[in-house]
């Protein structure tokens, strides 16, 4: 299974537009997005990921997303939220997944080395990371802004072979 793994989109309509491009010719599964949407509006660039994908589109909120319920009401209708909105726990394909916008890396550690995840997710630091952390692959897919770094990067994680492809726009 294919998984792309956004952060940090920041209402930047082009990158949004061209990683979905690229997550549909590629013909991913499903998509982790770890926060930082920052508006309401943004559900009709995502609305132009195939409508298979659609259905595996998952995600958290981050620390710039103030409209929270306009997301829920507007990006929800494709998006489905973590539960609480800020830590998302999920399986795809057959690998056991967290997602969450800003953990603390003592928080990644302790998740990594518990044994309960394959796969661990986050954002907000704009600062890609893709590492294999006792077995768990521990990934950050950058900024898909790139406003901070003037990298725009998303991520595709292979299930089947447990890595992580950063993909620079």
């Amino acid at each position: 299974m294919k998984i792309a793994i956004i952060s940090d989109s920041h209402d930047h309509k082009d990158n949004i537009l061209r990683a979905v491009s690229i997550i549909n010719e590629r013909k991913v599964n499903a998509v982790i997005h770890c926060g930082d949407y920052v508006s309401p509006f943004v559900k009709r660039w995502f609305d132009k990921l195939d409508d298979a994908i659609k259905k595996n589109f998952f995600g958290v909120f981050g620390n710039n997303d103030g409209e929270r319920l306009f997301l829920t009401q507007n990006l929800g209708q494709i998006c489905q939220f973590a539960q609480n909105g800020n830590e998302l726990i999920l399986e795809l394909g057959g690998k056991r997944i967290f997602a969450s916008h800003m953990p603390r890396k003592e928080t990644i550690e302790a998740l990594a080395h518990s044994g309960k995840f394959d796969i661990i997710l986050s954002g907000h630091t704009h600062s890609l990371i893709n590492k294999n952390e006792k077995g768990v692959l521990v990934v950050n897919p950058g900024e898909l802004c790139g406003y901070l770094t003037g990298k725009s990067t998303f991520a595709i994680i292979d299930t089947d072979n447990m890595e992580a492809e950063i993909i620079e726009l």
